[in-house]
């Protein structure tokens, strides 16, 4: 798991020259009016960071689809992309075949699997990728890379750069590496022991998903994620019970130069109502544009879930529950 996370950069350098492969012949760029991305759990996760980078630049909407249901507005002007990291997964695999009835604008992404099968046998484009740590959680830079760079070659969000921003934010992660490694492990030092709940703005809803997650799956720990200005609305009201287990938590904030100027007030007058209940860690976004930024937060909590990992003595690789209900499902 060091390893992957340490990697992260190169992965995504990777994920950029893999996008050569990608060929849009045979789509009618002019017809296509909504994206729907089919993704889950690790997979899933690149697709929310492509919904969040592009949805301030797309004249199309994007929707993300995370179960066996496919909507009923998906038809033939919409671009349905399939995303599953070992070409295997059962919601994604059962909305394609709901999908294939509906659209011929249909792309693929996969290390192999069925998915891959499907699509070579039906001549659905693809973009591949090796896959050969077996580790979902730790490959979202395929998926998001791919997806931004097909809507790219698609000309769907124009008024964005999408190489130079990944390029850009390859080489923060790459300028960061040891500073990030060193927050990462003294902050997890210090939530050690204590139950968190993971705020951000609304716009890095991605982030404190992706810090949930791999808390889950590295750090074999619950801890829970919200995003402003929603959770003004009703949670805020909500920290007073239980008092024990409030005096066992922490609430983490994402504070980004890209929040909204509404949300950055909201942060910090919701700051006075929780400080005098739990204690308030930030962590603060680096880069000069909004996608720098969301994939540093990636990285940084990466790192976090990794040394909360260490401080719990547990093994950030298995994923044992999960293998145990994909065991039965198969039965």
């Amino acid at each position: 798991m060091i390893n992957l996370i340490k990697t992260f950069p190169d992965q995504l350098k990777e994920a950029l020259e893999l996008t050569n492969q990608i060929n849009v012949t045979g789509f009618s760029k002019g017809q296509i009016q909504h994206i729907a991305i089919s993704g889950m759990g690790g997979s899933g996760i690149g697709t929310h960071l492509v919904k969040s980078i592009l949805e301030d630049y797309c004249h199309i909407p994007i929707t993300l689809i995370q179960g066996y249901n496919l909507p009923l507005w998906v038809n033939e002007n919409t671009l349905f992309i399939a995303c599953s990291y070992s070409g295997n997964t059962e919601e994604t695999l059962t909305v394609l075949e709901l999908a294939k009835k509906q659209t011929n604008y249909l792309f693929s992404i996969t290390t192999g699997g069925r998915l891959k099968e499907i699509s070579d046998k039906n001549t659905i484009p693809q973009y591949n990728f090796s896959g050969k740590d077996e580790c979902p959680r730790a490959g979202l830079a395929f998926p998001s890379v791919a997806v931004l760079m097909l809507s790219e070659k698609l000309g769907l969000c124009p008024e964005i750069k999408v190489e130079e921003e990944l390029t850009n934010s390859i080489n923060l992660l790459k300028e960061h590496q040891n500073n990030i490694q060193i927050e990462a492990e003294s902050f997890a030092k210090n939530i050690h022991g204590f139950y968190t709940l993971l705020y951000a703005d609304q716009k890095f809803y991605p982030a404190v998903l992706r810090f949930q997650q791999q808390l889950a799956e590295n750090s074999k720990q619950l801890s829970h994620a919200h995003v402003f200005p929603e959770l003004n609305h009703n949670e805020i009201v909500g920290w007073k019970f239980p008092e024990e287990h409030i005096k066992r938590s922490k609430a983490i904030l994402l504070r980004s130069d890209f929040d909204h100027a509404q949300n950055q007030k909201r942060m910090d007058i919701s700051k006075t109502i929780i400080s005098s209940k739990a204690e308030i860690m930030e962590l603060k976004g680096k880069g000069n544009s909004f996608t720098q930024q969301l994939y540093y937060f990636i990285h940084l909590i990466d790192w976090i879930s990794f040394y909360l990992a260490k401080e719990n003595q547990v093994d950030p690789f298995p994923v044992e529950n999960i293998d145990f209900l994909k065991s039965k499902l198969a039965e």
